[in-house]
């Protein structure tokens, strides 16, 4: 997992015709469509909880969420090596971009077997294979002219290898096996990128555009979130309770904006951009690849749980939450206040006792849900969410005002 920087006699010689990725290089409209795919891959985990509402389905969905999130950051660290709007490198992105979107159609079904036909889990290892055999492909094609690159790759291919046998094993067993497997398969690529990424062969050549990707993906989920409660307006329009849920959400999901892109989002991009290169990859591996999941993750479990709360509402207005529910509401913004000072701790060395404190406070009002309606959970949890933003998202660590990672 990751990209290179090489020097720049040798990244003129990037085969074929691949456009090396420059410095001042920003986001290109093209990856904003390929990360519009992926956020759509994303958020059908929430069809899938939905269909199924229990423990067993977040376990799944939380399976999916890591699978995706590893496979789109392999393409973040391909798209700072080389143009992906480029030559053959954006042939191979539309590939990968297709089978994404087969993988996002199948989701949902991802568990279930239908007599007579092909298992929507076999599809979908078919078109999780599809895309990350591109990034294989192409990173290889861009690597093998350049020796510690070229071995740092073909590392790489280890780990990944077995991942994706993993992937068809439990495809084919369903059920538990399946779960089981494909949470294995993801540790055994997790572990063996981690490892294979100690022999420095990747490096970070725009700080600016690697940290704008991030940025974007998290806006389009957020923008997501927004949608799958917008998507709910004819079935509850007419109830008072769930109009006032809906627009929770929407305070909810505001607030996590503007807890990360109040400050730290450009703060951070400083930090990664004004460290020295051995430090730079190991932040943006650290920071972003690892830290930015829980942030990420955070925001989809936010958008499920406040789904399931409005069908909750809908149904009883007065009546305590279903518990799936809640551990997806509170379990979301306990994901991502949580991730936001990982992050944060990553880049600067500094936490924020604000977002701990209303972690904490997030998993009291989840604990009390069993006795409260379900539109006082979402309105606590809104509560703690924007008091506790309104404090992170408006100050700065001292040293990112300076342009310097405190490690330095």
């Amino acid at each position: 997992m990751a990209t290179a920087t090489t020097h720049s006699g040798a990244r003129a010689r990037v085969r074929g015709s691949a456009v090396p990725t420059r410095a001042a290089d920003r986001t290109t409209p093209f990856e904003i469509f390929f990360d519009l795919v992926f956020v759509f891959a994303l958020t059908r985990v929430v069809a899938l909880v939905e269909a199924n509402p229990g423990a067993k389905s977040l376990v799944r969905a939380l399976v999916l969420l890591l699978m995706l999130w590893w496979a789109w950051c392999a393409f973040i660290w391909l798209g700072n090596q080389v143009r992906l709007d480029r030559g053959f490198v954006r042939v191979g992105m539309l590939v990968a971009m297709a089978a994404l979107f087969v993988v996002g159609l199948v989701i949902p079904e991802a568990w279930h077997e239908l007599p007579g036909r092909i298992a929507p889990a076999v599809i979908l290892a078919i078109a999780f294979t599809v895309v990350r055999g591109c990034y294989l492909v192409l990173f290889a094609l861009i690597a093998w002219p350049h020796r510690r690159l070229r071995t740092q790759i073909l590392l790489d291919v280890v780990p990944q290898s077995v991942s994706i046998g993993l992937v068809f094993i439990g495809a084919g067993l369903g059920g538990t096996w399946q779960t089981a497997l494909w949470a294995t398969a993801f540790v055994v690529d997790f572990v063996g990128g981690r490892s294979a990424s100690q022999y420095r062969g990747w490096r970070v050549g725009s700080a600016r555009h690697f940290a704008e990707r991030h940025d974007l993906v998290l806006i389009i989920a957020l923008g997501e979130t927004v949608l799958a409660t917008g998507a709910r307006v004819d079935l509850w329009t007419s109830a008072p309770a769930a109009l006032a849920v809906a627009l929770l959400g929407f305070l909810t999901t505001a607030s996590l904006w503007w807890a990360f892109f109040g400050r730290l989002s450009a703060d951070a991009a400083v930090v990664l951009g004004s460290s020295d290169r051995a430090r730079r990859s190991a932040l943006a591996r650290d920071a972003y690849t690892l830290g930015h999941f829980p942030i990420v993750a955070g925001v989809v479990l936010v958008a499920l749980g406040s789904a399931l709360v409005l069908d909750d509402v809908s149904v009883a207005p007065n009546a305590p939450a279903d518990a799936v529910s809640v551990v997806a509401l509170a379990g979301g913004a306990v994901s991502f206040l949580l991730g936001l000072e990982t992050f944060r701790w990553v880049l600067f060395r500094r936490r924020r006792r604000a977002s701990i404190v209303a972690a904490a406070a997030v998993l009291v009002a989840a604990a009390a849900s069993p006795w409260i309606p379900a539109w006082t959970v979402a309105a606590a949890i809104a509560a703690i969410v924007t008091v506790a933003s309104s404090l992170v998202g408006r100050t700065t660590p001292p040293t990112a005002a300076r342009g310097q990672h405190p490690l330095s």
